[in-house]
């Protein structure tokens, strides 16, 4: 039966999506892409139901392109901020849905799959990446929080021993992340702790492999041991071998580790800044993170996270830092100019100044609300007109 109902919803997309033949319906390509894919996919019980989840969904993005192709806009090629907004999540769940859909039919062969990695990661958000580098310049608004999370940080005497914790939480972009370079990239920082290690976890958690092993791995990296040794961790105990190592590497040390993006919230993750006394043997060094941190000559472990288990499992629940969205619009302002700027393409400022109030407004406070709308708005908004067609079209 779920067979029947994924062909009955194939052949509704696909006759939605002529209906649309003549329209100027957004993201046509990837729509258009996904329809020849399910025209010659062998669906059967083993694909049924992720199939159908996508069918629903894509089915609810085709309404809501229609939508977006009917907006009423006062000039070609210029978007209002919330119809920027919009068009760009919109375009992200495309995107996501095309992907899905690929790895169902098992498409990889016809160079799509191959290609839409690439896209998916840039487009989608996917496998999202990040380093301690921080441009200069281009982080606005968080002075005070910066300040509170500095005094937490650095404020307890490192020479007596233990580790001091900070976990740093709140919803999807609204500068955790940010907030943990400053921190790491602070004066007081470089000054009072060696090595300074960055771990980013996010990419780890759809990389296919033990987790618990990349995060070990990108901490020895830091810490200057060859990759082949590294790489020769690999026997029956690897994951204890690998933990003693990042001790040993570690051990008589005061340093900083970031643990950027957690989402795993498992016991093996659980009190890095715990368990000073511990002392274990054999085999008891793969049980914990924990262990592989000493704790004579103090340090700090941040853990950003939207997931606030994840990083009250690791520095407990006293030690969280809860952000909040920017309440001052003119630092969401100064961070979509940053971004707006950024392209070094002639743009029509008038305009974009004229919609300062609106811009602010679509933010919602979030810091990469204003990045990704000063990105848009650099694209559609560039001079001459015909390069703001050129560029809209491409994102159909």
């Amino acid at each position: 039966m779920a067979v029947e109902v994924v062909q009955f919803l194939v052949r509704k997309f696909v006759d939605s999506l002529a209906e649309e033949a003549a329209a100027e319906l957004p993201f046509r390509a990837h729509f258009y892409d996904v329809k020849a894919e399910l025209e010659k996919a062998a669906i059967s019980s083993t694909n049924a139901d992720e199939l159908r989840q996508c069918l629903y969904e894509l089915n609810d993005l085709l309404a809501e392109c229609r939508l977006l192709a009917s907006r009423t806009n006062t000039r070609p090629g210029c978007f209002s901020p919330s119809e920027a907004w919009r068009s760009n999540r919109v375009k992200k769940r495309v995107i996501a849905v095309k992907r899905r859909v690929l790895r169902c039919v098992e498409s990889d062969s016809s160079g799509n799959a191959a290609s839409l990695e690439e896209e998916d990661s840039a487009a989608a958000g996917f496998s999202r990446w990040t380093t301690s580098w921080l441009e200069e310049g281009t982080v606005h608004g968080f002075d005070q929080q910066l300040a509170e999370l500095e005094s937490v940080a650095f404020g307890a005497e490192c020479g007596a021993g233990g580790l001091t914790g900070v976990g740093i939480v709140g919803m999807g972009g609204v500068g955790k992340t940010a907030l943990a370079q400053l921190v790491f990239n602070s004066p007081r920082a470089r000054r009072r702790f060696f090595p300074r290690i960055w771990v980013c976890l996010s990419r780890t958690a759809c990389a296919g492999a033990d987790v618990r092993k990349e995060v070990l791995q990108s901490m020895l990296m830091a810490l200057g041991l060859e990759e082949e040794v590294i790489l020769s961790m690999d026997g029956g105990n690897s994951l204890g071998e690998m933990v003693f190592a990042v001790h040993e590497q570690l051990k008589g040390k005061r340093y900083l580790v970031v643990f950027d993006d957690v989402w795993n919230i498992d016991g093996w993750y659980a009190d890095v800044v715990g368990r000073r006394n511990a002392s274990p043997t054999g085999d008891e060094w793969a049980e914990r993170l924990a262990f592989g941190l000493p704790k004579e000559k103090g340090g700090v472990v941040v853990v950003t996270s939207r997931l606030e288990q994840a990083a009250e499992t690791m520095v407990g629940k006293s030690s969280l830092h809860r952000v909040q969205p920017l309440a001052d619009g003119e630092s969401c302002w100064a961070i979509f100019m940053d971004a707006f700027s950024k392209e070094r393409r002639p743009a029509d400022l008038t305009t974009v100044n004229n919609m300062k109030d609106e811009i602010i407004d679509t933010c919602g406070g979030l810091p990469s609300a204003a990045k990704t709308l000063g990105d848009i708005f650099a694209r559609s908004l560039s001079s001459p007109a015909s390069t703001s067609s050129q560029e809209l079209s491409k994102n159909r």
